[in-house]
């Protein structure tokens, strides 16, 4: 029961920094973000007690995360698989940071990347639970994010041109986030933490940089969209 509780909370933190890193509505979806983070809780307790197979649980998250973001918010899939990435690296980010700190406390040790359950790893999760939580209220409270992304449901009748820069980029992005969650069950069961933290880091990294670029191209377009209008005046 703990289990499934702490992993709808996790599911839900997750969430919700995927949706403020991108200034994206989370109380609007409420309903399906508890019934998805639920779900997402129930899955994990699956494949890490039940089938014994935790080594398959964060890939499989991560396009969970995506198929959500996708169908259940209306966000292209280009776009929900970059943010679902940034986001989830972003919280990993966080609880490596935790651990670490609890390791120089000596409160933890490595070991503690191999567990599924016990004190140690639910403090591990409880910290980055209420860190995240925390992080996208500033990022909400303080209009923090980045705005490229528009307002779900997105048109999906319009043609997307996968082959510009921006798009090209995003794909780039989500294929970083995608080798991360994909490495990290090494890193985790050869109890690599430093590992774990530079993958994530450059995933994350990356994400900003491209998400940054792309609000700064979103500016250029409208000044050289009114420069323009006021030409044709």
């Amino acid at each position: 029961m703990i289990f499934i509780l702490l992993g709808l909370c996790e599911a839900s933190a997750t969430l919700t920094i995927i949706l403020k890193l991108y200034m994206l509505p989370v109380r609007e979806y409420f309903g399906r973000i508890f019934l998805f983070a639920l779900f997402i809780a129930i899955f994990s307790y699956m494949m890490r007690i039940v089938l014994k197979a935790p080594e398959l649980d964060i890939p499989f998250q991560y396009l969970l995360f995506i198929f959500f973001l996708r169908l259940g918010l209306k966000i292209k899939v280009h776009l929900a698989s970059f943010i679902a990435g940034a986001g989830i690296c972003a919280y990993a980010l966080i609880q490596i940071g935790f651990y670490y700190f609890y390791s120089w406390t000596s409160l933890m040790n490595v070991s503690v990347l191999k567990e599924n359950s016990g004190f140690h790893i639910s403090l591990l999760q409880v910290s980055t639970i209420f860190a995240a939580f925390g992080l996208s209220w500033v990022l909400n409270r303080f209009n923090l994010g980045f705005s490229f992304i528009i307002l779900p449901p997105h048109d999906f009748l319009i043609k997307e041109n996968y082959f510009t820069n921006r798009n090209l980029l995003l794909v780039i992005g989500s294929l970083a986030s995608l080798a991360t969650a994909s490495v990290t069950i090494l890193f985790l069961y050869s109890a690599n933490p430093f590992g774990l933290l530079l993958a994530a880091a450059i995933a994350f990294g990356l994400s900003f940089y491209f998400s940054g670029w792309s609000d700064r191209d979103d500016i250029r377009k409208a000044i050289e969209a009114y420069r323009n209008k006021d030409k044709r005046a």
